[in-house]
């Protein structure tokens, strides 16, 4: 008789809000008998643990994974390759098992590292996607704006692409949405200023979670945080009421 092998599931918990963890995530969560949550090698707190923890119950096991705050390559394989070990031994042993990411476990997500790695050494595991709200859908409802009206066109970038990309980005798209901003915010309100859609844009900076700033007009704003959590709307609806 075959021993039956634990699930993993990979989910998506959200911009920061608790009430907006989807009902499918909060019933995994309450089931799995481990949940497994990211950390950097700096410390940080695991701010999707943060999130989720009122819906935890003291039998499930709560077992941290660490990764390696590079832009290395040889370094983050290596590590998700040891994350995917410990995974697989909970599995193994028929348990199933949850791990959770910030926002949408499918955009800019820590999760398909793993997924990718347990594919490639235990392709007969089961995994299943869990989608989340991600941070730009619930910034835009706080400002009550919409990301894109009829036939416009919308980009999602990082901040982190590249001047000539996102000047490119911001000629062809009506509505764009820029995230991790905040460390180069500066940057950023130059770039949207020599592309004519500064007075297009708003700011938000840690969406959902305590601290949270909304800055309807970035044009107009003084000194803003440059929080990593932080993102750009851009948009002729910038300012319109919905």
């Amino acid at each position: 008789m075959m021993t039956r092998k634990g699930k993993l599931y990979g989910v998506g918990v959200g911009p920061g809000e608790p009430e907006l963890l989807t009902l499918k995530a909060a019933r995994i969560l309450q089931e799995v008998a481990v949940v497994f949550f990211p950390r950097g090698d700096k410390g940080e707190q695991s701010l999707a643990l943060q999130i989720v923890r009122p819906l935890l119950h003291p039998d499930q096991e709560l077992r941290e994974v660490t990764f390696p705050m590079t832009t290395s390559r040889r370094a983050l394989e290596g590590a998700w390759r040891e994350v995917a070990q410990t995974v697989t031994a909970v599995l193994d042993a028929g348990r199933d098992a949850a791990f959770i990411t910030m926002g949408d476990s499918t955009l800019y997500s820590t999760f398909f590292y793993l997924k990718r790695a347990l594919r490639e050494a235990r392709p007969d595991l089961e995994v299943e996607t869990v989608p989340g709200i991600p941070s730009f859908s619930a910034a835009a409802a706080l400002l009550s704006r919409p990301l894109a009206c009829g036939r416009e066109g919308l980009a999602v970038v990082p901040a982190t692409r590249g001047r000539a990309f996102l000047r490119q980005v911001l000629a062809t798209f009506e509505n764009v949405v820029i995230l991790k901003a905040g460390p180069v915010l500066e940057e950023m309100r130059n770039l949207l200023a020599e592309a004519g859609r500064l007075e297009e844009a708003a700011y938000v900076c840690r969406c959902g979670m305590p601290g949270q700033l909304l800055e309807e007009n970035l044009a107009a704003a003084g000194e803003l945080p440059g929080d990593y959590f932080s993102l750009i709307l851009v948009g002729n609806f910038s300012r319109s009421k919905f």
